[in-house]
């Protein structure tokens, strides 16, 4: 992977300083031929590894003088179409640390070398666990404090994120469906015993058939990434734009999401980011009232086939009164609440439907209903769901 390595990042990296724990290829001599490259030999003092790469992240960076530092695998690629440009937008807008979205590529074979990554493998399925702090200023940033595998941060300082997220986060694992295998025996050689117990690194030690089946499984579900490939030419402030639309729209109810699929709210992940990644594609409702099947086959011209169709509600469905399922009617709500065009009915309804005041269709009478069972209202329950629970 070096080669990869070195020819997309040389374009706008100064220095490297890279992390050896005593590798026996030929890494380490095409390091020292790079000359432009600082070798520090480490040792796992502890029992775990994973942990040890943690406090690595946390600590080797803090003595840096340099405009920017980039802590990464060598199997991660930063990705911006115009990183310097764009890192030196962020420094007079006064952003100090930079979160990247992240991708799982994936190929069919492993890549020919003579070609750099980004033109030869565009394809690969987001992944939430390279949705980390990449990128930060060293003189803003006084602590970073990294979770185990730095698949998430909580940095202290003077933190200021971009207002949206730009460069992706690029992991270069799946190259193919015997690389993963290969790579994975030689990582699990360095796992302790603190590592075994906790289970960290477990995908490791999986047997060869089941890495062979992740990729494949891997390879089913790729899609474009945006800005490379057949995708090149979205603009940076695209990249996560689907996600974007959709956490400030307001439409995932995340209480409500972590109450009905106990799976995510066990696994500690972002609800949100979850049904925009994950969830729509799985089924999975973003709350009680957006049934997405129903919405594509009901507005078929407000839908795009593969694409998140609370998406399309968003930016094209519900400015057009497009109900979201049979239970909410857009354009009676908005005429009974006298909202704008530009208003959400759907986010009004959420924001206000604990309050027994507000109805989603004109047939349920909230009032009346609520008069009935006031416990709905002791409880803050959303009335009409809970009718249709007492109902099936």
């Amino acid at each position: 992977m070096l080669p990869f390595f070195f020819r997309h990042y040389d374009r706008f990296v100064d220095k490297y300083i890279v992390y050896d724990n005593g590798s026996t290829d030929d890494s380490l001599k095409m390091l020292k031929d790079h000359g432009n490259v600082e070798i520090v030999h480490f040792d796992v003092e502890g029992d775990s590894f994973v942990d040890e790469e943690r406090r690595l992240g946390d600590t080797m960076w803090q003595d840096s003088d340099a405009d920017w530092v980039i802590v990464t695998d060598i199997d991660e690629l930063a990705y911006h179409p115009d990183m310097l440009g764009y890192l030196q937008r962020c420094r007079q807008k006064g952003v100090t640390a930079i979160q990247a979205i992240g991708y799982e590529m994936v190929s069919d074979d492993f890549p020919p070398q003579e070609h750099p990554l980004t033109d030869s493998v565009t394809l690969g399925v987001r992944s939430l666990g390279h949705d980390r702090l990449l990128i930060f200023n060293p003189r803003k940033i006084a602590e970073t404090n990294y979770a185990p595998g730095r698949h998430e941060a909580h940095p202290k300082g003077t933190v200021i994120w971009p207002e949206y997220p730009e460069v992706l986060l690029l992991h270069f694992k799946q190259l193919g469906p015997d690389y993963p295998v290969i790579r994975s025996a030689e990582l699990r050689k360095g796992l302790k015993s603190g590592d075994i117990e906790k289970q960290w690194g477990h995908q490791y030690a999986w047997s060869a058939r089941k890495i062979r089946n992740t990729w494949r499984e891997l390879r089913d579900a790729r899609v474009p990434v945006p800005g490379l490939g057949s995708l090149r030419h979205l603009s940076p402030d695209q990249f996560g734009e689907e996600e974007r639309v959709v956490r400030q729209a307001g439409l995932v109810d995340e209480p409500w999401y972590l109450k009905k699929y106990r799976d995510i709210d066990e696994a500690n992940v972002d609800p949100l980011l979850h049904f925009c990644v994950f969830g729509w594609r799985e089924g999975r409702q973003p709350n009680f009232y957006f049934d997405a099947q129903w919405y594509c086959t009901s507005y078929p011209q407000f839908s795009t086939n593969g694409r998140n169709p609370l998406f399309d509600y968003i930016t094209r469905g519900e400015r057009e009164d497009a109900c979201p399922s049979i239970h909410f009617n857009t354009s009676w709500y908005r005429s009974q609440h006298e909202l704008s065009p530009t208003d959400s009915p759907l986010r009004h309804y959420l924001l206000h439907k604990a309050s027994g005041k507000v109805s989603p269709n004109p047939e349920f009478q909230v009032s009346g209903y609520c008069r009935k069972h006031p416990e709905i209202r002791r409880a803050k329950e959303d009335p009409f769901e809970a009718y249709c629970a007492a109902r099936s």
